[in-house]
């Protein structure tokens, strides 16, 4: 078994028990300091490891902030005394940080002001790491006016985050580009696995469930459109894994994006047939299948909607 195998089953498993917390996520695993340099208290591992972990998580379609820690932590530039100093906190995973990108921020004097909104788990980060320009700032969320807002997706928040000339930190100069493909990349990860999974229940039951005497796996028309679904997860698999690995290559600016809305289509799809698969009892409240639709739709709609990808991704416009 690989090493990613290995990290790969160690989440699956330590996610399955239901009695795991965030302290013991970032303490027993320390996934919030897998792509953390080593400088800064992190494993100095890659993206790819990262995504390892975020992926499994969106399976489990976990509340907790680990991809908005990850992201933003990847997202600083280490070289950077304000990042440097940052790091190890977000590594340890006792301070949570989210991006907070897209919004119309400007700076002046170090101090940072305007708005932002759909900002993922916005109710819970500590620390903002907000694009003002082409560059990121870390903002203390304790200066900042957090207004937290129902989504469709009720397993984490967001929120709509306004700053009035708060004390800003810079945390990588010209990073606000790469800051976008990141969190491009983690969402991909994390929808990829919400697919997974959710064709995964689909399948176990047109397998074992029974309909005139035989299992529903026999009918042909049910066995055409889980091949097909099942042709859509790898599609999204290999793009999203290309991705991944391309972090750090000029490649990246292209690949994030494209894994976004090709993970986030395929986990739609999936999630959406998923239940009409399930039949009466996918569209119950008590089965799972609505919690992983609702998560794929969400992701699927932040950090630039189907349309703005496809229309970013043919323009070439890239920060």
């Amino acid at each position: 078994m690989s090493e990613h195998d290995e990290l790969r089953e160690s989440v699956r498993a330590f996610l399955g028990d239901p009695g795991y917390s965030w302290a013991r996520l970032t303490g027993e695993l320390g996934l919030t300091a897998l792509a953390v340099p080593e400088e800064c208290g992190g494993f100095g591992a890659t993206l790819v490891e990262a995504g390892i972990a975020i992926e499994e998580a969106g399976a489990a379609l976990l509340s907790a902030p680990l991809l908005s820690t990850v992201a933003a932590a990847a997202a600083l530039d280490p070289a950077v005394p304000a990042a440097a100093a940052l790091l190890p906190a977000l590594a340890e995973g006792t301070t949570i940080a989210t991006l907070a990108l897209g919004g119309d921020c400007t700076v002046a004097g170090g101090r940072l002001t305007g708005t932002v909104p759909h900002v993922l788990d916005g109710d819970a980060a500590d620390v903002f790491v907000v694009a003002a320009g082409n560059d990121l700032y870390a903002v203390a969320a304790a200066v900042a006016d957090v207004r937290v807002h129902p989504t469709l997706d009720q397993t984490r928040g967001q929120a709509t985050v306004a700053f009035d000339a708060a004390q800003a930190s810079l945390v990588a100069p010209g990073g606000a580009g790469h800051a976008l493909d990141v969190l491009h990349a983690t969402l991909a990860a994390e929808s990829l696995g919400v697919a997974r999974a959710a064709l995964a229940v689909a399948v176990e039951h047109v397998r074992t469930r029974r309909q005139f005497g035989v299992p529903l796996a026999t009918f042909q028309a049910l066995r055409h459109r889980v091949a097909d679904l099942h042709v859509l997860v790898e599609q999204a698999t290999s793009t999203v894994w290309y991705a991944l690995r391309a972090a750090g290559t000029d490649e990246f600016a292209v690949a994030a994006p494209l894994a976004k809305l090709t993970a986030g289509e395929a986990a739609w799809t999936v999630t959406t047939q998923a239940i009409q698969l399930l039949g009466g009892i996918g569209f119950t409240w008590e089965h799972p299948a609505h919690r992983y639709l609702k998560r794929a739709t969400a992701n699927r709609l932040l950090a630039l909607d189907p349309v703005a990808l496809r229309r970013r991704l043919l323009a070439g416009a890239y920060p």
